[in-house]
This record gives C-alpha cells, sequence and structure tokens, in this order.
C-alpha cells in the first residue's frame, strides 16, 4: 500500500503533464527572413516637410517585428521610426534593418535645395522669376527658373556686330535664352555682342563660381520687367536687349519704363543684363 502511494505522489503529475502536452501544440519563435520599404527612392525639400518609409517585415507573423533606422548622410537627412526630416541639399541612404538577423532595405532620398521666392539672393544674383506650369522645364517636384545678375553688365552694348545677317535659329519662349546666346555668339564674323558680355560674366559667392549667364530671350526679359522693382538695379528710363532675333537687321528689346516690347536695329547700343538658369 505504502508502495502504491509512493508512486501515485512521484508520477502521477508526471503522467497528468504527458496528457496535458499531448493535447497543446508547442509554440516555437517564427525567424524573420527579410524586410522591405514601400519606397525604394524618395525627393525632398531643404526644410520641407518630412517623408515617410513603411517597413515591412517577412514573413508577416515573424516573432520580432522589431526594426532599427539609420541614415548615411544625418546632415543631410534623418530618419526617426520611418519618418524622414529634410535639412540641406544633398543625397543620403536610409537604412531600415531587422534586430533579428539584421536584414536590411534601403531607400535612396534626395535632398533639392530649399524654396526661394522672387527677389532672394541666391546662386550668383536675385531670384527673377521661378517656372510655371507651362514653362519649358517646369517641374511640380523641383523649383526651377532665371537669376538676373545683380546689376547690369553694360548701359550701352550693341546687340552684335553683325548687323545684317539672320542666324535664324533664336527663339523667343522662357528656356530659350541659352542657345540663343550661344547661336549669336557662334555666328561666323562674331566679334562682341550683348550675348558675349553675358556670356563673359562670372560672380564668386563663397567658394562657388557662377560663370553660365546668358542673355535673356523676349519672354525672359518680360519676366525680368515684370519683376524689376524686386529684382533691383535696372535703369527705368532703359531699353534693354533680348537674345530674340527678329530679321537679318533687327531683335527684340524692351523698354523698362513703358514695358512695350519691339524690334530695334542690331547695332542700337542698350542696356544688357545676364540672367542664369536654376
Amino acid at each position: 500500500m505504502f508502495k502504491k502511494k509512493m508512486f501515485l505522489l512521484f508520477f502521477l503529475p508526471f503522467i497528468l503533464g504527458l496528457f496535458l502536452l499531448n493535447g497543446c501544440d508547442i509554440i516555437s519563435p517564427v525567424a524573420v527572413t527579410g524586410v522591405t520599404l514601400d519606397q525604394g527612392t524618395m525627393t525632398l525639400t531643404a526644410g520641407g516637410a518630412t517623408g515617410t518609409l513603411v517597413a515591412a517585415v517577412i514573413p508577416a507573423d515573424a516573432t520580432n517585428q522589431n526594426v532599427n533606422w539609420t541614415s548615411s548622410n544625418e546632415v543631410v537627412a534623418t530618419v526617426a521610426d520611418g519618418v524622414v526630416t529634410p535639412l540641406t541639399e544633398g543625397t543620403t541612404t536610409i537604412i531600415v534593418a531587422t534586430v533579428d538577423g539584421g536584414l536590411t532595405a534601403t531607400c535612396a532620398v534626395t535632398v533639392y535645395p530649399a524654396l526661394v521666392a522672387v527677389g532672394d539672393s541666391y546662386g550668383g544674383g536675385i531670384v527673377a522669376y521661378i517656372l510655371a506650369e507651362g514653362d519649358a522645364g517646369y517641374d511640380p517636384n523641383i523649383q526651377h527658373g532665371l537669376i538676373a545678375a545683380t546689376a547690369d553688365q553694360m548701359a550701352e552694348f550693341a546687340w552684335s556686330n553683325i548687323t545684317d545677317i539672320l542666324i535664324g535659329t533664336t527663339d523667343t519662349a522662357i528656356g530659350a535664352g541659352l542657345a540663343n546666346t550661344e547661336a549669336i555668339i557662334g555666328q561666323s564674323g562674331h566679334t562682341n555682342s550683348a550675348a558675349k558680355v553675358c556670356d563673359d560674366y562670372s560672380v564668386t559667392v563663397g567658394d562657388i563660381t557662377y560663370s553660365d549667364w546668358f542673355l535673356p530671350s523676349k519672354d525672359e526679359l518680360d519676366k525680368l520687367y515684370i519683376n524689376r522693382v524686386a529684382i533691383g538695379g535696372f535703369v527705368d528710363y532703359f531699353d534693354y536687349w533680348s537674345s530674340s532675333e527678329s530679321d537679318a537687321n533687327d531683335a527684340w528689346r524692351q523698354g523698362f519704363y513703358n514695358g512695350l516690347q519691339d524690334i530695334s536695329s542690331k547695332n542700337l547700343p542698350i542696356g544688357v543684363r545676364a540672367v542664369r538658369a536654376f
């Protein structure tokens, strides 16, 4: 009898445990096999709105869903819990890594320059115009436009030393000024022109030299007239040359005292203001 009691005392719990285990599944950890991001690239503006990345751990039922976030260039942008904060112009790579296994996914982030307004000092001059929808080169995600030199390059200068031969390839549109300038300077027999005055101009700000200036096209020059007060430095009783040719003998100019655009002989010496694109 004593032996029977001892058996029940020591072995009954063990036997009951076996019965219990037989009716239950043993839960094992599910290992992480990968991680993905909802975006492979992202574009932001310095000092502007943040961007958000969403990470998905694979498999979805992995036991440890925790991840760590890092930015390869925290000067450009930082990241916390998938929220990317743009700081300065440049590029960086956002990396998400699983705590279980250290598996990673990346997103290439480009941060564009901070938004500017007409009249701001920027890019070696003054912001003269910001491209709008319909303008050549307009991008709803990246700001582009024209920068005017801070002062006139010449008070009086002829459109070109060639006054009776048609170039025939200049245009009047926004975005045409640079190509116009190159065409004027490239004309056979060219030695000097309002376009060359602009092309020769350069300005250094800090350690950056801006030397990609040109004579504005007819439509670009009109934007300078419209925003002349914000840009500053214009002589309001001057006419200014555009880089848009009218015919073999004439080119388009604009009066900054009345805003009227008309054609004038290419040998007429009038005002010159250089611009560059950004």
